[in-house]
């Protein structure tokens, strides 16, 4: 039986399939849905880039992520290495609260009520951030994209999936 399922979310694709299968799981056992955002502060500019691509391709998408089309121009250029870390923080925020709400709003489709969904952001490395959170959140399954937005990427699967999926005390289902 399943109570309680972790959703680590970044905007990526696969992370978007995962949304969807969540969503079903945890309709079809009337579960809750932990989503969880990690920001790695060790590697912010890989960070800043990623989302960066991510708006960018957003914004040429039909079907990709029509939230990313609101975010203010002004944001994205504060994206640039010149800025603040302050300021390139505060972007890197209004970014995870719209990846998180686009996650939101995928889980929801799918069935789940709003008081069965709750949202946690961490910071640190995303693969232990999301091994803490199981215990911490008492999750017994963890549904997640295979590959994430990292440039360092495994080959098949994702490092963050892999590290998880290996280490877990639940089950893991990825995405892809």
């Amino acid at each position: 039986m399943v109570r309680r399922i972790l959703l680590p979310v970044d905007g990526s694709e696969h992370g978007r399939k995962a949304a969807r299968l969540a969503g079903v799981i945890a309709s079809l056992y009337d579960a809750e849905v932990v989503l969880l955002h990690v920001l790695d502060p060790d590697r912010e500019t890989e960070g800043r880039a990623h989302m960066a691509e991510v708006e960018h391709r957003a914004s040429r998408s039909v079907e990709g992520m029509p939230w990313m089309a609101n975010v203010p121009g002004e944001l994205m250029v504060m994206l640039q290495p010149t800025e603040s870390k302050q300021t390139r923080e505060q972007v890197l925020h209004y970014l995870a609260e719209k990846v998180v709400k686009a996650a939101t709003d995928i889980v929801e489709r799918e069935g789940v009520s709003d008081d069965k969904i709750r949202v946690i952001f961490r910071d640190g490395n995303p693969s232990k951030r999301i091994l803490e959170s199981i215990s911490d959140q008492d999750a017994d399954m963890v549904v997640m994209g295979s590959r994430g937005l990292g440039v360092a990427s495994g080959l098949v699967m994702g490092s963050v999936s892999h590290r998880v999926a290996s280490a877990a005390p639940c089950t893991v289902v990825t995405t892809r």
